[in-house]
């Protein structure tokens, strides 16, 4: 067919050859009309599937469906709250250029943002969610109130109606070299947002120089590109990319009400058009779908649901755990877009909901009980200068998880938050070397960096900054603004180990009761240390802490006054090969197999291998591993009357088909005799009562509980002696449970490196007072007569 083409345009070029003037002109133009003719014909016919499989290529983005799971839901016990949904929720953007009545319609955007930044938060957290809208730090302005942040909000939004378009989308997905060549160029108008190129077109000072630039990195022609800079009036501006159920009614409400209230205006002289300039906002508005998984308790329950990725995946708690069971299998959908990569079309699907192993799934969890713990934990984060802090509430008598709390925490439906970065200011942070450690902190590096961010749309080369580095203030330096960047998504009360030290030692002591080698008023002889022989002239001392230790004493006064040297008396009784079957009875040294994504376990080596001073160390709790989840599973045991209980976090599965299976609390195995259950619990009560433990204590209950204060593992040795400090070098820990002689709950209460005391004397045992009166009066257990 092309060979003919050209024999034909070879003919009629030596025809024209033997033409006059007159009809050279003539027959050229009937030639290059043919030409165009034949161009067109070219691209619509004979190439058609070509060219438009490349222009929607252009306009088409495909994406996976991540509405097509299935719910997760809070206890029956707490009203049966849903936790994870799949639903449209809507992007809400406007057209300015409508006619309407504008007046009213910034007072209306303002007070639906105000809403969806401020519902179910604490006010604290309602300044800092309208700052982010409004992309200022409010962090510290305390003095703000409702309308001041409202009347902030209006301001923000005029300004953007007024602001010609500031970023357009120029190209997708660019590789590191790439986006390091476009660094280089070092122009304000181009900005990165993650791995993608967009432009400014107000910052272009010469749009033909940055296309022809540009055409050579990335392979765009310079017509397009240039087409991209040009200053173009807001037509399409985008107020919420996820409203939240309430905020996508009351716009809808809004709408639909207006529509109506136009139908009944006549249509004579203008009344319509009048009436809408006046009072209509609906014909700014636009909403449009938003397909997302959403998660009604924000922040409280990220870790334990965990989310659903760009790409449908369920990442982490429960819906990585349950991930093909909470699937459908959805449909493809294809969303058609503009040059500045807005919508310009509805989604169109293609296929249908295939029904997979699809499952509803009920947790043991009280979102009520949930929600108030990461309140009252974030306080005492903040209140103690804590690194983070993590709390765990079970029933010991069936093994259910009512709570799992972390702080600091992330918004599962805004899930990639957790990548923001802030540099680290002196005001904040006069001394970062004592306010920041611990914490991963970053320091920008072009040459040896090996991770790449955005910092004011720049896409920049970062790395660890070192010990010198930390501590000098002319080097700046950048921390995640949630503190631990994706470590956020770990549920540190299954995902994270840490030395229980002397929240550990009733079980020693329970291990003692239980074998017959102690009774709590037999005595032994304390001398306030143990002194280990390692060879030469090396030796180790382990020492106790409290004088009241000293002398001729029982156990009772040992567990009272958390000693270590009483301890270590009770274990050589006991010996070896007794102690490692015991501890593995309580479940330490393995998985739960809790059905939750992330839970780990730190095995313990075979007895036989078990040192010295190993060996006594790990009977008040150091140089053994274990889990948040293990303790108080582990303390389940003390309570229940001596027996494991499985832990489980699920309460029930439903099926398509009516099919309901529920959890039934599973005894696993009996680890001590219900009498030494009695024992210890007398007295871990009297320890809260009277002793070390009194700071937990609530007046008018019987509370069995033990504090604990774990030094923290670092190059080979502890943080507190490597740094010859105690201070902000420790884990403050409480375990406890309530009411002591018929319990309905453990709680295991963990702050680490708090900056305000050594000791949990001074900051779990006050976390953990708060936690337990609030629980005893939240299930009205009465006080003791």
């Amino acid at each position: 067919m092309k060979n003919n083409i050209e024999i034909l345009i070879t003919r009629l070029i030596r025809y024209i050859t033997h033409l006059d003037r007159i009809g050279i002109l003539w027959y050229g133009l009937v030639f290059w009309i043919f030409i165009i003719l034949l161009t067109t014909f070219w691209y619509t016919v004979i190439d058609h599937a070509y060219f438009t499989k490349a222009a929607e290529k252009q306009q088409k983005t495909t994406i996976k469906n991540p509405v097509s799971r299935w719910n997760i839901a809070s206890s029956d016990a707490s009203l049966h709250g849903i936790l994870a949904v799949s639903t449209n929720l809507g992007t809400l953007a406007i057209d300015p250029t409508q006619s309407g009545s504008m007046s009213k319609l910034l007072p209306f955007l303002s007070d639906i943002i105000y809403q969806d930044s401020c519902d179910s938060h604490i006010f604290a957290d309602c300044i800092v969610s309208v700052g982010n809208y409004i992309r200022q730090d409010l962090s510290e302005k305390k003095w703000l109130n409702k309308e001041l942040l409202r009347e902030m909000i209006e301001s923000y939004i005029q300004n953007r109606i007024s602001t010609p378009i500031e970023s357009i989308l120029l190209k997708e997905a660019l590789d590191e070299s790439t986006i390091e060549n476009i660094s280089k160029l070092n122009d304000p108008a181009l900005f990165f947002v993650v791995n993608n190129l967009y432009v400014n077109p107000t910052k272009v000072t010469n749009s033909k120089l940055l296309a022809d630039t540009l055409t050579s990195i990335i392979q765009i022609p310079p017509n397009i590109l240039e087409t991209s800079f040009i200053v173009k009036k807001r037509r399409h501006l985008e107020i919420l990319r996820k409203m939240n159920i309430t905020t996508r009614d009351l716009v809808k409400k809004r709408i639909d009400t207006e529509k109506w209230v136009l139908s009944t205006i006549p249509t004579k002289d203008k009344a319509r058009e009048i009436w809408t300039a006046e009072n209509a906002i609906f014909p700014f508005l636009k909403i449009e779908d938003n397909l997302v998984r959403y998660y009604p308790e924000w922040e409280a329950l990220g870790q334990i649901t965990g989310f659903v990725d760009g790409e449908g995946h369920g990442r982490y708690g429960i819906e990585g755990y349950f991930e093909s069971d909470l699937q459908w299998e959805s449909p493809i959908q294809y969303i058609t877009k503009d040059i500045q990569w807005r919508p310009i079309r509805d989604y169109a699907s293609s296929g249908s909901l295939i029904l997979k192993n699809w499952v509803d799934i009920t947790l043991t969890v009280d979102r009520n009980i949930q929600k108030e713990i990461s309140k009252r934990l974030e306080s005492a984060v903040t209140r103690f200068r804590a690194n983070r802090g993590s709390v765990i509430v079970m029933d010991p008598i069936s093994g259910a998880i009512i709570a799992m709390v972390n702080y600091p925490h992330y918004d599962p439906n805004n899930f990639t938050n957790v990548y923001d970065m802030e540099p680290v200011l002196y005001m904040n942070y006069p001394n970062p070397s004592i306010d920041l450690f611990g914490y991963p902190l970053f320091v920008i590096d072009s040459t040896n960096g090996t991770m790449s961010t955005n910092i004011d749309g720049k896409r920049i080369k970062m790395r660890s900054a070192l010990d010198d580095e930390v501590a000098n203030f002319a080097i700046t330096k950048y921390k995640f603004k949630n503190g631990f960047g994706v470590g956020n998504y770990k549920n540190d009360v299954v995902g994270s180990l840490y030395e229980p030290w002397s929240v550990f030692k009733p079980i020693t002591v329970a291990i003692g009761l239980d074998s017959g080698e102690i009774k709590p008023n037999d005595r032994y002889y304390d001398r306030g240390y143990v002194e280990l022989d390692l060879g030469g002239p090396k030796k180790q001392r382990i020492s106790n802490i409290a004088s009241q230790c000293l002398g001729n004493n029982t156990y009772a006064n040992a567990l009272n006054w958390s000693c270590n040297v009483g301890m270590i008396n009770i274990i050589e009784k006991i010996w070896r090969s007794l102690f490692a079957r015991y501890i593995n009875d309580f479940g330490f040294g393995k998985k739960s197999n809790i059905t939750i994504d992330g839970e780990v376990f730190s095995q313990i080596s075979n007895y036989e291998k078990w040192s010295r001073i190993q060996f006594f160390t790990m009977s008040f709790g150091q140089g053994i591993n274990a889990t948040m989840l293990q303790m108080a599973a582990a303390y389940s045991v003390l309570a229940n009357g001596g027996v494991y209980m499985q832990p489980y976090i699920v309460e029930k599965v439903a099926y398509p088909n009516g099919k309901i299976i529920e959890t039934v609390p599973m005894p696993i195995r009996r680890v001590i005799k219900e009498e030494t259950s009695k024992t210890i619990t007398a007295m871990l009560v009297d320890s809260v009562r009277y002793w070390f433990a009194k700071s937990g204590g609530v007046p008018g209950y019987n509370i069995a509980g033990k504090t604990g204060t774990s030094q923290i593992p670092y190059k080979g040795t502890y943080e507190n002696i490597y740094f010859n400090q105690n201070i902000w070098h420790t884990i403050t820990s409480y375990g406890w449970y309530a009411p002591a002689y018929n319990p309905r709950f453990v709680l295991i209460v963990s702050l680490e490196r708090p900056r305000t005391g050594i000791y949990s004397e001074t900051t779990s045992s006050a976390l953990f007072s708060e936690i337990a009166e609030y629980l005893l009066g939240y299930y009205k257990i009465p006080k003791n007569k």
